[in-house]
C-alpha cells in the first residue's frame, strides 16, 4: 500500500471480514459482534485508514472537509476562532464545517456524530472519548494539556508569562487586593479560575486571592458590589465578555475605572480595545491558534506528523496587552 491511502478494502483484509461489516463497525451500526467490530476497528488503526466521508466508499472524493466543533458562536472568542480556521484553511483548499456544542440537544455526540462526515476535527473543549468513525482521522484539540497529546493532536494555550507580567503590573499600580470574576455555574470555581487566582496570590495581603462568581449576562452591579465591598482594587475577569460587561455596569454605578477598581480581561478580543476605557488582557493570538491547529492537520493527513504523541502537541502562549482599563 506504499504511496496510496489505505481503503476500506485493506481493512476487511486485514480484519477478515467483508467490506459491509468494516461500514458497520465505522459507523457504530447494530448487526456485528463487539469483538468483530473491535477488530475492524484496530485493523483499520493499524492502517491509518480514514473512511471516506458521504456515502464512505466513494471513489471520486471532494477537497478535505474540516469539522471545527466550538461551544457557542454567540462567544465573541468562538466566532473569532470559526473565522481564523476557516482563513486558515483557504490556502489548502479545504472546507469547514462549524458545529455548536452547548446548544445540541447532546453536546457530548456532536464531535462523534460530525466526524462520520469530515476528513478532521479539530475542538475546543469537546469530549472526544472513543469518535466511532474518527478511526485514523486527525483529531486536533485546542486549550488542551500535553499529557492528552497520547490521545489526539493538543494546542495547548499556557498561561505563566502573561499572568507573571500581569502580577508585576499590578504591583507596580500598587494592587493589594485583587479578585478573580469567574462566570457562574458550578458550585466550585473553575480551572481558569483558580490557575488566575493562584498566580495573583503573590499581591494579595491575606496571601489567597477570592473568586467571585458572576452570570455572563445579568446579576452584574450585583456581583460588583460584592467585590467592592470586601475592598477589591483589581478585578481579572474569566474573559473579556464578561469584562466588558462589567466595565459597562461599573459605569453605571459611578465607579471609576482604573481609579477605584482595576480590570483585566482575558482572551485578547476584539471587543476589548472597543470600550471606553479600553481593556487591558491577557491576550492570545487566535489566528496563531488557528494556523498552529491546521498544520497539525495538515502534517497528520500528509503522514508527516503522527496522530498522538509529543510531535502532535504545539504550545500558543498568552501575552499581557496593558491598556487603560488597569
Amino acid at each position: 500500500m506504499a504511496g496510496r491511502r489505505p481503503t476500506i478494502v485493506d481493512v476487511a483484509e486485514r480484519a477478515g471480514v467483508s467490506r459491509q461489516t468494516v461500514s458497520r463497525a465505522m459507523n457504530d451500526m447494530a448487526g456485528i459482534s463487539p469483538a468483530t467490530r473491535s477488530r475492524v476497528l484496530e485493523a483499520a488503526k493499524e492502517l491509518s485508514y480514514r473512511p471516506s466521508r458521504f456515502g464512505r466508499g466513494l471513489v471520486e472524493q471532494g477537497p478535505i472537509t474540516v469539522g471545527l466543533v466550538v461551544q457557542d458562536l454567540s462567544n465573541a472568542y468562538f466566532a473569532e476562532l470559526g473565522a481564523a480556521v476557516v482563513r486558515a484553511c483557504v490556502p489548502y483548499g479545504w472546507n469547514v464545517v462549524l458545529a455548536e456544542a452547548d446548544n445540541a440537544l447532546v453536546p457530548e455526540d456532536v464531535a462523534r456524530e460530525l466526524a462520520r462526515r469530515v476528513d478532521a476535527i479539530v475542538g475546543y473543549g469537546m469530549l472526544h472519548g472513543d469518535l466511532r468513525g474518527a478511526t485514523g482521522m486527525p483529531v486536533v484539540r485546542i486549550d488542551g494539556t500535553a499529557e492528552q497529546c497520547q490521545e489526539m493532536g493538543i494546542i495547548e494555550l499556557v498561561f505563566p508569562g502573561a499572568t507573571a507580567d500581569l502580577v508585576a503590573h499590578l504591583r507596580r499600580a500598587g494592587v493589594h487586593r485583587p479578585v478573580v470574576m469567574d462566570l457562574a455555574g458550578d458550585a466550585e470555581p473553575g480551572t481558569r479560575a483558580r490557575a488566575l487566582a493562584a498566580a495573583l496570590a503573590p499581591l494579595a495581603e491575606s496571601g489567597e486571592v477570592p473568586i467571585h462568581k458572576a452570570h455572563d449576562r445579568v446579576g452584574h452591579v450585583e456581583a460588583l458590589q460584592e467585590v467592592l465591598e470586601v475592598g477589591a482594587d483589581a478585578l481579572v475577569a474569566f474573559n473579556d465578555e464578561l469584562a466588558v460587561r462589567l466595565l459597562r455596569a461599573l459605569r453605571t454605578m459611578g465607579v471609576e475605572v482604573p481609579g477605584r477598581l482595576r480590570v483585566v480581561g482575558l482572551d485578547g478580543l476584539e471587543i476589548g480595545s472597543l470600550v471606553t476605557p479600553e481593556l487591558t488582557t491577557l491576550s492570545i493570538d487566535i489566528d496563531a491558534i488557528a494556523a498552529q491547529a491546521v498544520a497539525l492537520v495538515a502534517g497528520m493527513l500528509e503522514g508527516r506528523i503522527p496522530l498522538t504523541g509529543q510531535e502532535a502537541h504545539r504550545v500558543v502562549p498568552y501575552r499581557l496587552e496593558v491598556r487603560a482599563s488597569a
